[in-house]
């Protein structure tokens, strides 16, 4: 790892094998580093009330070597919706922020629906903010630092404003979060599983003499099930759940949120790469969805929705909902609630394969390019990352309405609804060394099978990962086909995926025709070069 690291990182991140935060160890401090006169950090840390120590590490700005008596307005985009309480909670948040660093933040939201469509225009139209959340493959960063839109974040510049962030990274996540060479995001620190569940009407289930969805059969026994009893089964095709079930995932930073060329996980020796229209499992998946969709398994009209993922389980409009298993649980949590007729459940519909932890990379934070306050932004996203008081009002809202605490460490929940506990794309500085625990006094059927599935998860993780995994493609020199490519896509790609086509195979082919016509294969090519070297660099 270490020579691949140094090759890769020769320019931008020299960094030693870090240490959580607070926790001693051998991570490096910024005292340690090649920091300016001009440089700064995090303010003062004083105790935070929270069951942890405030570790937002000591800076320039703690030994006055910057000016922060300027106040400053700071501004972030995350993804998702915003929530009642949540201008509420930030408030709060805002109150620390002015005490220690003199500045404040507002945020606006993109939702689930718009942010495939809206987040480069926050770019290309000169949008004035700061912060912004992003990932590779599946949140626009390779996408968006092809565009010049993110700020590069030198070593000397994470730890003279971040030191806190410094020392909680493991020197993996920077490498996860390098594009030739440097770094344009701060990467989240735990240890999650990204993995796609199924948030399940158990009242269903049981009609139709079913215990679990386990496998791809049992998704498709299920969804027609629904469709033959006039019952949307689900809102929209479940494309992931298909190649995943094949042991295939998506090249990050390929077009279409690395949906186009996918990688043969489960074959680690297999160093190919199988473009979307080349791949057979492409066309056998849509001819299903072309069966599911003529039977009524989803509404004809879900391209026109607006809706979020979680609308139709919680409106009763659909039997499922497919996402994480966290915010599966969450939402199902609030529909028992309201309909405990529904019993509503979490199934693995990739029961029977081995699941690996999320890179660190699959949530972060940006700063934009064209911000006016760099530093203070940098130094604003320590305390979110390494202050317990932020740390806790961000994930769980205001103690005493949203959430108890349990302990030093630990939380229950008394609103859920309300702020969305862990739940408000908080996840871009998930800092687990200061994390706190749900703590459920009273478990429920739907708490044990999340608790299950953990278990089972964690005791036989995959670990003979396909090294091309870590890989995350660039298209700068091939910008102009990427983006080509992915308009193309619109007209063809999503009817496909959700069988709403009259003639599935005329439908693929028209597909071709236009990804050949913007330059598919340029980018192919270009993928292929850089695989190459990428290869080079860890042999």
């Amino acid at each position: 790892m270490k020579k691949g690291l140094a090759l890769l990182l020769a320019t931008a991140m020299t960094v030693g094998l870090l240490a959580g935060c607070g926790n001693g160890g051998s991570g490096q401090s910024s005292a340690g580093g090649s920091t300016t006169a001009a440089a700064s950090g995090g303010g003062s840390s004083e105790s935070s009330g929270s069951g942890a120590a405030d570790n937002s590490g000591s800076s320039a700005a703690e030994d006055g070597a910057i000016d922060l008596s300027e106040h400053v307005d700071l501004k972030m985009y995350l993804i998702g919706d915003r929530t009642p309480d949540f201008d509420e909670v930030y408030a709060e948040i805002n109150k620390i922020l002015e005490e220690k660093l003199n500045c404040s933040i507002s945020v606006d939201f993109l939702s689930w629906g718009e942010h495939d469509t809206k987040y480069s225009l926050l770019f290309s139209s000169g949008e004035d903010f700061d912060l912004i959340f992003t990932a590779p493959g599946w949140c626009h960063y390779q996408q968006t630092v092809a565009l010049g839109g993110l700020y590069p974040l030198s070593e000397e510049f994470i730890q003279t404003y971040a030191p806190g962030i410094w020392e909680v990274l493991p020197e993996v996540a920077w490498q996860q979060a390098a594009i030739d060479g440097q770094v344009y995001m701060v990467p989240n620190f735990q240890q999650e599983f990204g993995q796609d569940v199924l948030a399940v009407r158990g009242d269903l289930l049981e009609k139709y003499g079913m215990t679990d969805i386990r496998n791809w059969e049992d998704i498709r026994k299920f969804y027609l099930a629904c469709a033959a009893d006039g019952i949307y089964a689900g809102q929209g095709g479940p494309w992931y759940t298909w190649f995943r079930s094949l042991g295939y995932t998506g090249l990050a930073g390929s077009p279409k949120s690395g949906e186009t060329v996918m990688i043969h996980y489960d074959q680690p020796d297999d160093m190919n790469v199988y473009y979307l229209l080349d791949w057979d499992g492409f066309s056998e998946y849509c001819h299903q969805m072309k069966e599911m969709a003529d039977a009524g398994c989803w509404s004809s009209d879900v391209l026109n929705s607006a809706d979020e993922r979680q609308t139709g389980l919680l409106t009763g409009r659909a039997a499922t909902m497919v996402w994480n298993l966290g915010s599966c649980v969450t939402y199902a949590k609030q529909a028992n609630a309201e309909h405990p007729e529904w019993n509503i459940t979490v199934c693995d519909p990739l029961a029977e394969r081995q699941k690996a932890p999320n890179k660190y990379t699959t949530n972060g934070i940006g700063i934009n390019i064209s911000s006016k306050h760099k530093e203070r932004a940098m130094m604003a996203l320590n305390e979110f990352y390494c202050n317990p008081a932020i740390q806790d009002l961000a994930m769980l809202g205001i103690e005493g309405k949203h959430w108890r605490a349990v302990g030093d460490n630990q939380y229950e929940v008394i609103d859920e609804s309300n702020f969305g506990v862990n739940n408000n794309c908080n996840w871009g500085w998930t800092n687990e060394t200061i994390r706190r625990e749900e703590y459920i006094a009273d478990m429920t059927p739907l708490d044990e099978k999340q608790k299950e599935l953990l278990e089972t998860w964690k005791a036989d993780i995959r670990e003979d990962i396909h090294p091309y995994e870590n890989f995350s493609f660039d298209p700068t020199n091939v910008s102009t086909q990427f983006a080509a490519v992915e308009a193309a896509m619109g007209s063809y790609y999503d009817p496909l995926l959700n069988g709403l086509v009259d003639d599935v195979d005329a439908s693929i082919e028209a597909l071709r025709q236009a990804m050949d016509s913007a330059g598919m294969q340029d980018i192919l090519d270009e993928i292929n070069r850089q695989l190459e070297e990428y290869m080079a660099t860890l042999n």
